[in-house]
């Protein structure tokens, strides 16, 4: 039995982190006489949460292939501990799991994960010396054969040491085209102290609360903060660690973002997604498993890297990889791209990137030539709706935004178009969306004069015109409700306040219906017998059904060019041939109607 005489001045953060880095290799002895009360009852509270080096930690499901049927798993434990098994059993009415049978058990695949970088001085980790290096085991383990809208019971381990158990439920074959599937989107969690993983932790269980069926939840990149060569393991442990219940019960769908690239590639260590990209590209990703994709009910979801943009030949093969996911399925509806690095964005931190250009000059085309409805962005900490973009023009869509809510004021740090919701056709063009971040780090939105001026290093013409929804920053944690049916994705996105609770922050919806031609006649009305037209005779815009307070005219570019108090019609002097939309408001009553001037 060993004794330990720790340095009396030392702090309790020193005294804890002697006792757990021994306890592994012996058992310790301490006098309590040695040291003040209160510290002494704080050493014994953390001695008994103490757990066997022989158990598994920072477990994770992930996609990998058809959801219907596979489920990949990935783990670390200890470096000794060297075997390791996914054991899982169907779920039977409310009886608890029998592991003595399980109905499947995989031997996982393990290796060696050497002096990766643990702590950095950043971390505040008080004891543990910046610079220090650990080493572990990684175990990687991938179900099959599963049964489709199944729930499973699982664990992860060994003989030796068993985690707690999990649940999962694998995706459906079919979806109720009205029910369809929820997620919960998430993006930069990207924290590096206790402070910072307690903001993404108390965003994650909020969202878990709110969407308790969510198929999976989608993290898009900059799970931590440390990166490259002064990367941090301890950052990695506690991203599971404070969220350990949650990923035992939610699939993941993760994209590496620029903060997850380092010199250990700890990200891939980590997760076990499908590396069939590197095993047939010609040119590969820097680490394996960055770029996949799956079908879930009627969405083809396809992750993707845009980290290794400078390698040579990178975006042909990522373009050729794109085109044959598509080809592979042109009977679902929904194609949906997810990545870090923004495309489209509006922050002074990111929009005048030379990435981000890099990135649009060569994926525009490729997302127009396969028709990618949504694209689901990180990088930029910052709430944004974007589009639907005419990927050619980079010009927003004629005619694809109806039903957005004019919000007074705009131009304010929260909201600085001052609209909200809507509703998206995507028939010709993608919606650009980014619902902020989910930590603690924000970044500060640009006004319309701001992103002119840095036209020479964006090269967009009239950015602030795709800004289509709502545009802003709170300075809160996000996350997104994000439901997929046969003929609308319904995103909700919510703020979470310091106590953990969320409020609703933003609402709207995507279709893709043909727009045909807009009857030069008659738009399209919002609510009942309010009928909203032009009349061609007169020249003026009428609105029938309700007497307005307020009339507001908005061209597609979400600019207001006429407004009229009082009145039933408004003239279209002065107004060019295009499609307008037009907002009637009455009380608190709004009333949106579509149509299409021509000379």
């Amino acid at each position: 039995m060993g004794t330990f005489n720790l340095i009396k001045r030392g702090t309790m953060a020193a005294v804890l982190s002697t006792a757990l880095l021994s306890v592994s290799a012996q058992e310790v002895t301490l006098n309590p006489a040695d040291y003040t009360t209160p510290t002494w009852t704080q050493l014994q509270r953390v001695m008994a949460g103490l757990k066997s080096g022989k158990l598994p930690y920072s477990i994770n499901m992930t996609y990998n292939g058809d959801p219907t049927t596979r489920l990949a798993f990935a783990w670390f434990t200890n470096p000794e501990v060297k075997n390791g098994k996914v054991q899982i059993v169907a779920k039977n009415g409310d009886a608890e799991p029998d592991f003595a049978n399980p109905t499947i058990e995989i031997e996982a695949t393990s290796a060696d994960v050497k002096d990766l970088n643990y702590v950095n001085d950043r971390n505040g980790v008080q004891g543990v010396e910046p610079g220090t290096k650990k080493s572990y085991t990684s175990h990687k383990a991938l179900a099959t054969g599963l049964t489709p809208a199944t729930t499973y019971y699982f664990r992860v381990g060994n003989d030796e040491g068993w985690s707690e158990t999990g649940s999962f439920t694998t995706a459906a074959t079919a979806y109720d085209a009205k029910e369809g599937f929820s997620f919960v989107y998430i993006t930069d969690t990207q924290a590096q102290d206790d402070e910072m993983f307690d903001v993404s932790q108390k965003t994650v269980h909020a969202a878990m609360g709110l969407v308790p069926d969510a198929s999976f939840v989608l993290v898009n990149g900059d799970l931590v903060e440390s990166s490259g060569d002064n990367n941090s393991e301890w950052e990695n442990e506690q991203w599971f660690a404070t969220m350990q219940d949650v990923w035992m019960n939610y699939p993941l769908v993760v994209a590496q973002g620029n903060h997850d690239t380092s010199a250990n590639s700890n990200w891939a260590w980590h997760f076990n997604t499908d590396d069939s990209f590197n095993a047939t590209s010609p040119v590969k990703t820097a680490m394996a498993g960055t770029v996949y994709s799956f079908v879930q009910g009627d969405a083809l979801v396809m992750v993707i890297n845009y980290e290794d943009w400078r390698t040579e030949g990178y975006f042909d093969a990522l373009a050729d990889w794109m085109r044959a996911q598509v080809n592979a399925h042109k009977d679902v509806k929904w194609r949906i791209a997810t990545f870090h690095k923004n495309m489209f964005t509006g922050s002074r931190s990111h929009q005048s990137d030379a990435d981000g250009r890099a990135v649009r000059e060569h994926m525009l085309p490729v997302f127009d030539e396969l028709d990618i409805d949504i694209a689901l962005q990180g990088h930029d900490h910052i709430y944004e709706v974007i589009g639907p973009v005419d990927n050619k023009s980079m010009t927003l869509v004629d005619g694809a935004v109806e039903h957005v809510e004019t919000v007074e004021p705009g131009g304010v740090r929260e909201n600085m178009t001052g609209k909200a919701g809507g509703v998206f056709n995507v028939a010709e063009g993608t919606l650009y969306f980014l619902n902020n971040s989910a930590g603690r780090k924000k970044y500060e939105p640009r006004d319309e004069a701001e992103m002119i001026e840095a036209i020479g290093d964006h090269g967009v013409e009239n950015y602030w015109g795709l800004f289509s929804g709502k545009f802003g920053q709170t300075g809160e944690p996000t996350f997104s409700d994000v439901t997929v049916t046969a003929d609308t994705i319904f995103v909700d996105t919510y703020t979470v306040d310091d106590a953990g609770e969320p409020s609703l922050f933003d609402s709207f919806k995507v279709i893709k219906e043909d727009n045909g031609t807009v009857g030069v006649n008659q738009a399209q009305t919002a609510a009942g017998d309010v009928r909203i037209y032009l009349d061609d005779d007169s020249r003026q815009i009428v609105i029938k059904g309700v007497e307005p307070e307020t009339v507001e005219v908005y061209a597609t570019s979400g600019a207001m060019v006429k407004k009229a108090a009082g009145a039933s019609t408004v003239d279209c002097a002065g107004l060019a041939d295009g499609i307008y939309i037009v907002k009637a408001v009455k009380g608190k009553d709004s009333y949106y109607g579509k149509l299409r001037i021509e000379k």
